[in-house]
Parts: C-alpha cells; sequence; structure tokens
C-alpha cells in the first residue's frame, strides 16, 4: 500500500490535467471536493494513524469510531461508496455537535435561539452546480486514491523480496 505522502503527490500531479477542461463556474467546487477529498475525507481515514486523520488535528477524534468500525481497505476504500460513507459519517457527526452546542448555547443564553431560528436546511442545494462539482472532485479524488493502492500493490508483487 502506497503512502500518504505518495496519495498526496499522486494526487496532486493528477489535478491539473483534471482542472484543465473544466469549465469556470465548475472550477472552485471541483478543486474544493478534490483538494478535500485529496487531504481530509481519504479512503484512510480508516486506519487512526493515518496522515489525513493526524491533518484533522485536535478533531482528529471525530474519526476514531470510523476506523473501529471499517476495516483498512473495506468498505471505505471503494470509489463512491467509500466517499459517500464518509461524507454522510461527517454530517452526521457534524449534525451532532451542532445540535449538542444548540441545546447547550439555548439552556445557557435563552436568547441565543435567535441566531439558530436563522440557519436552516434546503434540500435545493445538492442541486446547485458548485455542490454537484464538489462531489465529482470528492469522488475522483477517491479514485485516483484507489487505482494507486492498486498500481502500488501489483508492482509491490513483482519485485521479488530478497532474502539476506
Amino acid at each position: 500500500m502506497a503512502s500518504g505522502r505518495t496519495h498526496d503527490i499522486v494526487n496532486l500531479v493528477a489535478f491539473p490535467p483534471l482542472v484543465y477542461y473544466l469549465k469556470p463556474v465548475d472550477f472552485i467546487g471541483f478543486s474544493a471536493g478534490y483538494l478535500f477529498g485529496t487531504f481530509f475525507l481519504s479512503p484512510d481515514n480508516d486506519l487512526y494513524h493515518s496522515l489525513p486523520s493526524k491533518r484533522w488535528k485536535f478533531l482528529r477524534f471525530i474519526w476514531k469510531p470510523y476506523s473501529k468500525f471499517f476495516s483498512h481497505r473495506g468498505v471505505s476504500h471503494l470509489p463512491i461508496v467509500g466517499s459517500l460513507l464518509r461524507l454522510l459519517y461527517f454530517v452526521l457527526v457534524f449534525i451532532l455537535f451542532y445540535t449538542l452546542i444548540y441545546f447547550i448555547s439555548v439552556k445557557l443564553f435563552p436568547e441565543s435561539s435567535n441566531f439558530f431560528r436563522g440557519i436552516s436546511f434546503n434540500p435545493d442545494m445538492f442541486k446547485h452546480p458548485f455542490f454537484v462539482s464538489f462531489l465529482i472532485g470528492l469522488f475522483l479524488s477517491e479514485i485516483i486514491h484507489v487505482i494507486t493502492d492498486m498500481v502500488y500493490s501489483f508492482f509491490k508483487r513483482l519485485i521479488p523480496r530478497r532474502i539476506f
């Protein structure tokens, strides 16, 4: 299996050719999704001590349950399915923290409920070009990650180990 640094380099080398043919409206969403997928929402988040997990710094603990639940190179390394699982997990953790902060702040500062009333969920956001481009970038970063793992493993099997 390739190292985290190898994945970063391969994904960054693949980035310019992928971006070259994008329309300007898709560039920011795609780039954000691709880079977020490469550095933070990597298939290697199922390894708690991986480079992508360490990049979360003090929020790294949110990936501990994920690493316990999913084995490395299991479902989390399936293209598109793995990204959707990680994204769903991340959104659920975000909703949990949001709810916790909401109840604590409303309990301690009742006037803060006005702040939270202005925040709403709009299902139409999933149709927005930014979101669609973001998901495509996220999926492509994962696909390149998985292809890198496959190529690296293939060549590793070809090269015989030296016995000393």
